[in-house]
């Protein structure tokens, strides 16, 4: 795929985290009978006022986000299923019910709806259409993403099949009516993907989109060359019913993968493709010689390096790409979180607080008005001091401590200008002007819930573990323990 289509991809791919092109305007149903106002009244501190959570600890402060997050996300369903949405928020319900926010039988029948839906969805070979009508499984008319029209959306199956497969399935383990048919129905969508159709054997990798009538055009960004939130596919075919090419797209995968250092650390990382001609990179300004001879800039992506670990625990396991490299990929995502952290103590650009607050990641800018594409800066170039609350957020179980302290600080210093909302904390601060930008992170606040369970809990690892196909995929992957 050429520069330009690579830069438009990943464009898209951020603006549809809070933005859908439809010519309509999606029906929001409200569900304000999830949760479960019995428990909450054991819990006071999740309906405390919104100015006072300084008084929380911080495991309470954690779980009042991970509530006002989930409240926020399953309480607001419309009509149309994405599927790049779904495939993380049907795992909220495991955290509601795991943390006594709503009841296991309210819980378990609103997953068997989404799972029915998804169920009779017109898919081609088992992948789902990114977007369709919940009543009928139909692409909607007029919906369309950008330039790829209504394509097949290859990650975002992946994203719902690890789901079920990996949580749902191993959540919902009872024996009754209900549970007996989610465990039946999550065997039934992720037996029916055929991984082999959705597999470019020419390039030995997957691409993020099949497209055309019956699918059969590979669309989209060759998945290869990056440590980003579509690792955890080549791990997830490994035990995959219909997969035939063994260890093939894995391999090539993290052959390839782009390994970076700066300030001091050395991470598995991502780029940004043609940053010189992106009109959304406007975050950082660039200042280094160096950089400016490449065509793609080197930068940490939280929200891309830590979306993987959602579901595999990494931690301590390794790899000959690993072993090379003489890290593990969770050592990987930590490293870049302190490359991060040391950037924001040096602070380059002589911004506000930085130094405890830190934070990087695509989002929206409110110096700007308008996405930005962004991340750790390179040594030598600085960003114009937005701090990304979805970056904090998710570097929690790679660097609690850390996230937490800055979490506090950023809550302390702008909560009387609206930083934390009934809809928990926004998507992003500028530390030097004060500005928020107030739209929620639609996309990053599942993923943020999950982050933070699992860090509370480790609830979806453990749960994984528990799935037979967790050791095959590690056993072909070559992940071996080290301790």
């Amino acid at each position: 795929m050429s520069p330009i289509n690579i830069k438009f991809f990943l464009a898209l791919s951020l603006l549809l985290t809070f933005c859908i092109s439809c010519k309509e305007k999606p029906e929001i149903k409200k569900d304000k009978q999830l949760f479960d106002t019995q428990f909450l009244t054991k819990k006071d501190y999740l309906s405390l006022d919104i100015h006072r959570l300084d008084e929380l600890t911080d495991d309470q402060f954690l779980e009042r986000i991970q509530y006002d997050y989930t409240k926020n996300c399953l309480t607001n369903k419309d009509s149309i299923a994405i599927v790049e949405h779904d495939g993380y928020r049907i795992n909220l319900f495991c955290i509601a019910i795991k943390n006594n926010w709503t009841s296991r039988e309210r819980g378990a029948k609103k997953v068997l709806q989404y799972l029915k839906e998804y169920k009779n969805s017109k898919t081609v070979e088992g992948i789902f259409p990114r977007s369709f009508n919940r009543i009928t499984g139909e692409k909607i008319k007029g919906l369309t993403y950008g330039h790829f029209g209504q394509p097949y959306d290859v990650v975002g199956t992946a994203f719902f099949a690890t789901s079920i497969q990996f949580t749902i399935r191993q959540f919902f383990d009872k024996d009754n009516p209900i549970e007996n048919e989610i465990r039946k129905l999550c065997n039934s969508i992720c037996n029916r993907i055929n991984w082999n159709f959705a597999y470019n054997t020419d390039r030995k990798c997957f691409t993020w989109f099949k497209n055309g009538k019956e699918g059969k055009q590979f669309d989209g960004k060759d998945l290869v060359g990056e440590m980003d939130e579509t690792f955890f596919l080549q791990l997830l075919v490994l035990s995959a019913q219909n997969w035939n090419y063994g260890t093939e797209a894995y391999n090539n995968y993290v052959a390839n993968i782009f390994v970076d250092e700066q300030y001091g650390y050395r991470y598995f990382s991502t780029k940004q493709y043609d940053y010189k001609n992106s009109e959304q990179f406007t975050g950082i300004t660039v200042n280094n010689p160096e950089i400016l001879k490449l065509d793609n800039y080197p930068t940490a992506k939280l929200g891309y390096l830590v979306q993987s670990h959602i579901w595999f625990d990494l931690k301590e396991y390794r790899d000959s790409i690993c072993n090379i490299n003489n890290m593990d990929y969770f050592e990987g995502t930590q490293n870049a979180i302190k490359a991060q952290i040391r950037y924001a103590d040096i602070n380059p650009g002589k911004n506000k607080l930085y130094g405890d607050v830190w934070g990087f990641y695509d989002t929206y800018s409110p110096i700007s008005k308008k996405w930005m594409v962004t991340g750790l800066p390179a040594e030598g170039d600085f960003d114009e001091g937005t701090i990304s609350i979805t970056a904090v957020i998710s570097a929690i179980p790679f660097a609690p401590k850390e996230s937490i302290k800055c979490l506090r600080i950023l809550y302390n210093e702008f909560k009387n200008d609206g930083i934390y909302t009934e809809n928990g904390f926004v998507m992003s601060v500028n530390t030097n002007t004060r500005q928020l930008a107030k739209k929620p992170d639609a996309f990053f606040q599942p993923i943020n819930v999950l982050s933070i369970e699992n860090y509370r809990s480790c609830l979806l690892w453990e749960l994984a573990k528990k799935a037979p196909e967790y050791k095959t995929s590690f056993d072909a992957a070559g992940l071996i323990p080290t301790k």
